[in-house]
């Protein structure tokens, strides 16, 4: 992360602690590509082994019961412009009238949002751009940092989706998880025969053999744990001050 983003992170952390946020509680958003138990689940289910990657063990531990929370903020086909859409929450968690962000924000109290949209986003690029631009702005007002990931599939015909995530990521500065990036030294981008949901990979995630770093879900996860983990040395420091 730049100076800048590393700067906000640790305001809005502040503006977390004031308003009572749980520095161990992480929250999703987002459509069926964050939907357990495939993303990040293992590293609650001790599906895994970090091998030179075991720095990221503290990360694990700070948040765990995080990682297989299934929540209410990720929805089968959820829209960037449903995410405020009373009709799309949980009815059986959510209050009348709650948007399904507001009603995990309320359930978890979050320190950290996984927000990843834009798989069933397409033809208007605009209204993506000011919906997720509303995400951005009501997670850093309550106090809670949003982690912006790309995604690995076309939808919309183009990559015009992770273009607008990537440049609102930079506009916001909050932290960019980046993981289209990652995705391109896939075979097929790590997709299934749908082209839009990762392949389901072989459990534990072994990160000592060669293989893994072939496998969708299994580099998904590494590269959000990552992301995770430079958040966390961050509030790490601020929590010093």
């Amino acid at each position: 992360m730049n100076p800048e983003t590393a700067a906000n992170v640790a305001a809005i952390y502040s503006r977390g602690r004031e308003l009572g946020r749980d520095p161990n509680a992480f929250s999703k958003l987002g459509d069926s590509t964050l939907l357990n138990p495939h993303f990040m689940g293992p590293f609650d289910e001790g599906d895994y082994k970090l091998g030179d990657f075991a720095y990221l063990q503290p990360t694990i531990d700070r948040w765990r019961g995080s990682f297989e929370r299934h929540g209410v903020g990720a929805r089968h086909g959820l829209h960037s412009w449903t995410v405020f859409d009373p009709m799309w929450a949980d009815e059986k968690w959510c209050e009348s009238g709650e948007n399904l962000l507001a009603c995990e924000l309320r359930l978890q109290n979050p320190s950290v949002i996984f927000i990843r949209l834009g798989s069933n986003d397409s033809g208007s690029p605009s209204g993506f751009r000011y919906n997720v631009k509303e995400v951005i702005e009501f997670a850093t007002e309550n106090g809670v940092i949003p982690i912006i990931g790309t995604k690995a599939d076309r939808f919309e015909g183009s990559n015009e989706n992770n273009d607008i995530l990537r440049a609102l990521a930079d506009e916001y500065d909050v932290p960019l998880w980046d993981f289209d990036h990652l995705a391109e030294t896939l075979p097929n981008h790590g997709l299934d025969t749908d082209n839009i949901h990762l392949v389901i990979d072989e459990l534990p995630h072994d990160f000592t053999v060669a293989e893994t770093f072939q496998r969708g879900h299994a580099m998904q996860d590494l590269s959000a744990l990552i992301a995770l983990d430079q958040v966390r040395r961050i509030i790490d420091a601020e929590e010093l001050q």
